[in-house]
């Protein structure tokens, strides 16, 4: 597990970054141990996905939306959905890494990509919170999420351009790679969840 100074240096880095701070990176550690250590984030982050997962829940039935499945199956699935992307996009930028001929910065981008995650998962929470305490409507929270969803996608791309220390283009590439990749986890997802019109 990564220490307390390392977890405070490593947000502070994240947070940086979005500044466009040009000591960001002097902030995170990048040794071979520091990128294991990373995905202790995912404990960070992870109630903040299952307030996610419980509004979503609302959300869907709001919606007129059939989910032919328990709140608790629907937990489970969408949670695995998280760890799965948790596993599978790091695995799979070795190779968009290998690719684009950035593999020297592979570990660098996956470390400050894992702490990263924790400061959108923040971002994301408040429009979830106010639906889930009913001052924000479904279609405002909609909004406010989709907001958030665009900022944070040219947040990933800021990383992307700092880390990997290439051209906008490759760095929007790399970002297309990430939606494309949460999108078709999210539709395995779906298939278990049997979501439907009612």
């Amino acid at each position: 597990m990564p220490t307390s100074t390392e977890i405070i240096n490593a947000f502070i880095g994240a947070w940086k970054i979005a500044r466009r701070d040009p000591t960001a990176l002097s902030h995170f550690d990048f040794s071979a141990d520091a990128f294991w250590r990373s995905f202790a984030a995912f404990i960070f982050a992870m109630p903040f996905y299952l307030v996610f997962i419980s509004a979503e829940w609302r959300m869907i039935g709001e919606a007129n939306v059939v989910v032919t499945n328990t709140l608790l199956g629907y937990t489970t699935i969408e949670f695995l959905s998280y760890v799965a992307f948790w596993i599978l996009y790091p695995v799979s930028m070795v190779f968009v890494c290998r690719a684009a001929n950035l593999t020297q910065n592979f570990a660098p981008y996956i470390i400050a990509y894992n702490w990263s995650s924790v400061l959108v998962a923040v971002l994301l929470a408040p429009p979830y919170v106010l639906y889930s305490f009913g001052v924000a409507s479904i279609e405002t929270a909609a909004f406010l999420i989709l907001l958030v969803f665009v900022t944070a996608l040219l947040y990933r791309w800021q990383i992307a351009v700092t880390v990997f220390r290439t051209t906008p283009a490759i760095a929007a590439g790399i970002v297309a790679f990430e939606l494309v990749l949460g999108f078709l986890i999210n539709f395995v997802a779906s298939s278990f969840l049997g979501i439907g019109p009612q």
